[in-house]
């Protein structure tokens, strides 16, 4: 009865916010995308993918940072057991354009995600008849897990976490959600705290594991040297240049490091930024912020170099912390977003600079600090300081950035760990 309940309250909700919809798909491109499959209608082609021998894994990431992290799961995962088919899922727009160069080879369909309704989600499971599904992080979809584990087949958690926040919502509402966590086979947590609140959440004591963080696990894709060095020269990036790479920038944040760009170019006259907002859909209002502050700018897109590099490219900001001196990590200079991975430049042994509302990564800014590899900055005035002194002292950055990186190789073993469970639940 309360999942009766549940699925009438989604399609009020549905319901009200559909006029709000129409315009957004006819204002914004990305809100048409996909229509159709996150309806459940999946089309010839991708169905034909997955046909054939082998069991189907259905893997769910909602957007970039889950895509990117699941990628050496699913390859290790293949290598293990070939003959498995994978569709792959995510939210946005974003999440599908890197799921379609990180996973090739290995991706047999990608689609997105279907809406959490009954009719939808059976209209979308005929025509995947998954063996296994497997979520990453904190998606939990009360219909989806009802209907798959009524149906005997496994649903699966990997880097598995749970928000105080989110925790204090399940606890409240547990007379629902202790059923949707008992329905989940595996939860392969992130660390002991998500393992624990799984548990009384819902998650039966036998079925919850602890894998540690797939983020640790990092493989970025692989860099060509010559094509490396071929684009230093198309963007005018010189030997002799310094880049401060700012990624996955929010509203807000880019002018914080706009105005410290400036103060920090009057001592570093060969200084260049490279501005990576996180959005698709904010690179002309970003470019339009770079232009009313009177700075000379390119975007990546035409191949244009300058002192500020705006990159309106998708999937190449790993290449650009790789070539970087600096990295400032967005999502943590303004409250209300939580951060983002602080561990992509961390891979390329740079030193990592974020702000401080950190909160869904701040697990990662306290291993950073403990090992010398991360500093936390609290305003404008602070971030000038901090990356201005790295910049002018090569041995400081080359220790904290051998410090970041550090903190990835004692990491290191959740990818195997995350696999072997998975492994546990996948049909011959």
């Amino acid at each position: 009865m309360i999942y009766v309940l549940y699925d009438i309250l989604l399609h009020i909700i549905f319901l009200l916010g559909t006029p709000y919809l129409i315009l957004k798909m006819i204002l914004l491109r990305k809100y048409r995308a996909g229509i159709p499959e996150r309806f459940g209608i999946i089309g010839d082609e991708k169905r034909g993918k997955l046909s054939g021998a082998g069991p189907v894994v259905w893997v769910h990431a909602v957007s970039v940072g889950e895509t990117r992290a699941v990628m050496p799961v699913l390859k290790g995962l293949k290598a293990r057991r070939p003959g498995i088919k994978v569709v792959f899922s995510t939210v946005t727009e974003t999440g599908q354009g890197v799921a379609k160069k990180d996973g090739a080879g290995v991706i047999d369909a990608l689609i997105y995600f279907p809406l959490d309704m009954s009719w939808v989600l059976r209209r979308a499971l005929k025509s995947l008849n998954p063996g296994a599904l497997i979520v990453v992080e904190k998606e939990i979809w009360p219909n989806l897990f009802k209907t798959l584990s009524s149906s005997g087949v496994p649903v699966i958690v990997i880097n598995g976490t749970i928000s105080e926040r989110s925790f204090r919502r399940y606890r409240r509402l547990r007379f629902f959600f202790s059923g949707v966590f008992s329905s989940i086979s595996a939860f392969a947590a992130r660390t002991e705290e998500d393992m624990t609140r799984a548990i009384e959440a819902g998650v039966r004591r036998e079925r919850a594991f602890l894998t540690g963080n797939i983020k640790f696990g990092l493989i970025p894709p692989s860099m060509d040297i010559a094509a490396l060095e071929d684009l230093k020269k198309a963007l005018s990036i010189a030997p002799t240049d310094t880049l401060i790479v700012a990624g996955s920038t929010h509203e807000g944040e880019e002018e914080i490091i706009l105005a410290s760009f400036r103060d920090l170019r009057e001592d570093l006259p060969g200084l260049k930024l490279v501005l990576a907002p996180r959005h698709p859909e904010r690179f002309a209002s970003v470019e339009a912020l770079i232009k009313r502050a009177g700075l000379d700018y390119g975007r990546r897109s035409r191949g244009r170099g300058a002192s500020i590099i705006l990159l309106d490219t998708i999937g190449e900001l790993m290449t650009f912390y790789s070539i970087g001196a600096v990295a400032i990590v967005g999502g943590s200079l303004v409250p209300g977003i939580g951060g983002h991975n602080l561990l992509e430049p961390a891979y390329f042994g740079k030193p990592v600079v974020y702000g401080p509302y950190l909160t869904t990564y701040r697990y990662m800014a306290e291993m950073l600090e403990d090992t010398g590899g991360g500093i936390m900055v609290r305003d404008r005035e602070a971030l000038t300081k901090e990356v201005g002194k790295l910049l002018k002292d090569a041995p400081l950055r080359a220790r904290m950035g051998g410090a970041a990186r550090k903190v990835l190789d004692r990491n290191s073993g959740s990818v195997e760990k995350t696999i072997d469970v998975i492994g546990r639940f996948i049909p011959e």
